[in-house]
């Protein structure tokens, strides 16, 4: 097993101590925004994020916020929590947002409505997870997803044209 997290580099590149309990406050937050108030819960999920990025890191390389960020949400979805991950992703995109109009921070363009429209396609199309997915390859239902899928990505380019 790798060596545990100590350090996190900010947005603005400065490097600060790792703190796991800020995941499971984000986590508990996005959670108690669709009805959950679980913390126990929020807490195993941080533990899972923080195994995921021990795995995932190089102990000579700090992660960053981002990729934290990114590992919560993917945890979260892979766990069952897509509606969750939703709550996540929405404050990740205010919280782009508002760095943005008070000019702290270089952000880099993150398509976090698409991602959002694209996770809840997926949750009202029971494939969110690959649990999920594999279920509807099993129950021979995978032409269905394709062709409304494929509606979805015309329907897509169709705006995109307009």
């Amino acid at each position: 097993m790798s060596p545990p997290i100590a350090h996190i580099v900010k947005r603005n590149g400065e490097v600060v101590p790792f703190d796991p309990e800020k995941i499971t406050v984000a986590i508990y937050k996005a959670a108690a925004a669709v009805g959950g108030h679980d913390l126990a819960r929020s807490e195993e999920l941080t533990r899972r994020v923080v195994e995921a990025l021990e795995r995932s890191q190089s102990p000579r390389i700090a992660p960053t916020v981002e990729d934290v960020q990114d590992l919560v949400e993917r945890v979260l979805i892979e766990n069952g929590h897509a509606k969750t991950a939703k709550a996540y992703i929405l404050y990740r995109h205010e919280r782009a947002k508002m760095r943005t109009r008070h000019g702290t921070g270089s952000i880099q363009f993150i398509p976090y409505r698409t991602m959002w429209e694209a996770l809840d396609w997926a949750v009202e199309h029971g494939c969110e997870t690959i649990e999920k997915l594999n279920a509807i390859v099993r129950a021979d239902r995978l032409p269905a997803l394709i062709e409304a899928a494929d509606i979805r990505y015309e329907s897509t380019l169709d705006e995109a044209a307009a």
